[in-house]
């Protein structure tokens, strides 16, 4: 329920602010995979009891001249099935916050500083800055990620139709509620961002009014009449002359 401020005007409750969360996926088969893991075991177990056995009973046979190599070889297999059967790519992370690739601690790329997603073949191009005003130039792949490029497809669309190029056979995938980590952000920080229509520096969280849409900040002076994404900024608009 909305609540009043001494001067009448409704205060709407903040918006939740949430983001899904996409583990990559193994680029070969669970079967293979489990298969490796399975002989690679059972190798290392052979070895080790033909090398160790002896000194663990008194009946067992003295270790064998191969049960070394045995050992290593089932060494070799399971943790070529550990590194098969986790991807090296990064998560990706799809939601309000814009995109962001959990590569060397959390890289951001807002929606307003994307510059570009394409198609390149094998996944999509992503370019733009990140939060902090860093070039982020990533590709990802839709053999490690279906969903999450599903997911950015469909956001993209919605909030910056004018910088997504995707050619028809594509092959990407229908966005599942179901699947991703759906997790909830913090308010988004304003202060000491410049407005995007003036440049005026936000010293003060209340100046501070954001796109509906791609999250561009401006300051309540200086707001137009629709974000540089096409959105409407009415709403925003009539908070800033109430404020």
């Amino acid at each position: 329920m909305a609540k009043k401020t001494k001067g009448g005007a409704k205060k709407d409750k903040a918006k939740v602010r949430r983001e899904r969360r996409f583990e990559p996926l193994s680029v070969m088969s669970a079967r293979v995979v489990y298969l490796m893991g399975a002989i690679g075991a059972i190798l290392m177990g052979a070895g080790a009891w033909g090398q160790f056995g002896a000194l663990l009973q008194e009946s067992a046979p003295p270790p064998l001249k191969l049960a070394p190599y045995i050992l290593a070889v089932g060494a070799l297999l399971v943790g070529a099935a550990i590194w098969v059967g986790t991807s090296g790519e990064p998560a990706l992370r799809v939601g309000d916050g814009g995109i962001a690739v959990e590569k060397r601690g959390l890289l951001r790329m807002p929606w307003y500083e994307v510059k570009e997603i394409s198609w390149n073949g094998e996944g999509l191009r992503l370019l733009g800055k990140t939060d902090m005003g860093a070039t982020l130039a990533y590709t990802a792949k839709l053999a490690s990620h279906p969903q999450a490029i599903a997911w950015i497809v469909k956001e993209a669309r919605e909030r910056i139709p004018g910088t997504i190029d995707l050619p028809e056979g594509a092959g990407v995938p229908d966005p599942l509620a179901s699947v991703g980590e759906v997790l909830t952000l913090e308010p988004p920080q304003v202060v000491g961002k410049h407005c995007a229509a003036s440049g005026r520096v936000i010293a003060y969280e209340p100046d501070a009014r954001l796109c509906p849409r791609c999250e561009r900040v401006y300051h309540k002076a200086s707001l137009p009449e629709t974000c540089e994404c096409g959105a409407s900024l009415a709403e925003a608009r009539a908070t800033a002359q109430s404020a």
